[in-house]
């Protein structure tokens, strides 16, 4: 039994036919049941069926399948076909969603790094015939420092990126290969943090990050990615000219990164929906600094996937609230829950 589902402009969604002559001949068909010659004693027996969004079409060539049957079988069809498409339409839906959340952030990531460079090197610099590399060596000569925090602004575009597609294909995995090894997690915090810095001092922020001798066994990258949402968030959303106060806190069960910080306002009902994908704050959303509202879904997820947890406490110390040019801002805190057993 051969098969083809189609839209209703012939566009093939599903099939089990491989022959391009076969598929021609099908999708030729326009009657319900109809038998067709192919050569002596072979016969194929077809049909057609159209629906509101679809083309059906079955094909069989077993002699013993009657008419009657073959309508039996085309009933079955249908019903197994409104299954396909739906399954069809969830992934396509999925794939395009996780299309469309990956270019758009390297697109903004790669406008910003294009940004940086033309600050430094502005393109009226190579409309003359001087030698290119001769023209930036000497805007680097005269500026080294602009040339190095354009160095460092691009080198977090580009940690961005790659932690981008570190996680394209693993988030949508249920059983991802990780490769946990023991870490010591105060120079993972580090390590990650240093291509922000740059940004978080530029806003004032003084960072105070707590020393911290322990080790655990987690999966660098995932982890990575984590920490880099959670501080490209940060330098988003915390106010500027305060602190962020990065500690540790350990038991015999977990260590617990805690990222302290007077920050944008979370309304108490958004604490329920902050990890969901595609869902952003009303301030952040109010103030024009949301993204795609999936910085702490991936967080979630990654964590996660180390057998981890993420919390968000808000209002922590309501001595620290603040009102900035009508925007409100408040002490909150992210901590993340990591299990010294991560079997």
């Amino acid at each position: 039994m051969e098969f083809i589902i189609s839209n209703l402009t012939n566009e093939i969604i599903a099939t089990n036919i491989k022959s391009y002559e076969k598929t021609s001949q099908l999708l030729r068909c326009c009657k319900e049941v109809e038998i067709i010659e192919k050569e002596p004693n072979r016969k194929i027996r077809q049909g057609c069926v159209i629906d509101y969004k679809h083309k059906l079409y079955l094909s069989c060539d077993d002699t013993n399948v009657t008419n009657r049957i073959f309508k039996h079988y085309f009933r079955l069809f249908k019903d197994l076909a409104n299954e396909i498409t739906s399954s069809l339409e969830v992934t396509r839906n999925k794939e395009n969603q996780k299309t469309r959340r990956l270019k758009h952030n390297l697109i903004n990531y790669n406008t910003n790094s294009i940004q940086e460079l033309y600050k430094l090197f502005p393109q009226d610099l190579f409309k003359n015939d001087k030698n290119h590399l001769d023209t930036i060596e000497d805007v680097i000569k005269k500026s080294p420092r602009k040339a190095a925090l354009a160095f460092l602004k691009i080198l977090k575009n580009s940690n961005l990126m790659k932690a981008e597609f570190d996680v394209y294909e693993m988030l949508d995995q249920e059983n991802p290969y990780l490769d946990f090894i023991e870490h010591p997690i105060h120079k993972v915090v580090l390590l990650t943090l240093n291509p922000f810095w740059l940004d978080l001092a530029e806003k004032g922020i003084i960072i105070n990050i707590q020393s911290f001798y322990e080790k655990i066994i987690i999966d660098y990258k995932t982890i990575s990615v984590a920490l880099s949402h959670i501080f490209d968030n940060t330098t988003k959303y915390i106010l500027p000219n305060t602190p962020l106060n990065i500690s540790f806190k350990n038991s015999s069960e977990c260590i617990i990164l805690c990222f302290d910080m007077v920050s944008l306002r979370i309304e108490e009902s958004e604490l329920n929906s902050i990890f969901l994908e595609n869902v952003s704050g009303k301030w952040s959303k109010d103030t024009e600094l949301a993204g795609n509202g999936i910085g702490m879904y991936i967080v979630n997820k990654l964590v996660s996937l180390n057998k981890g947890s993420v919390s968000i406490k808000i209002k922590v110390d309501r001595s620290k609230s603040k009102i900035v040019e009508e925007i409100p801002f408040d002490n909150n805190i992210i901590e993340i829950r990591l299990n010294k057993n991560c079997s």
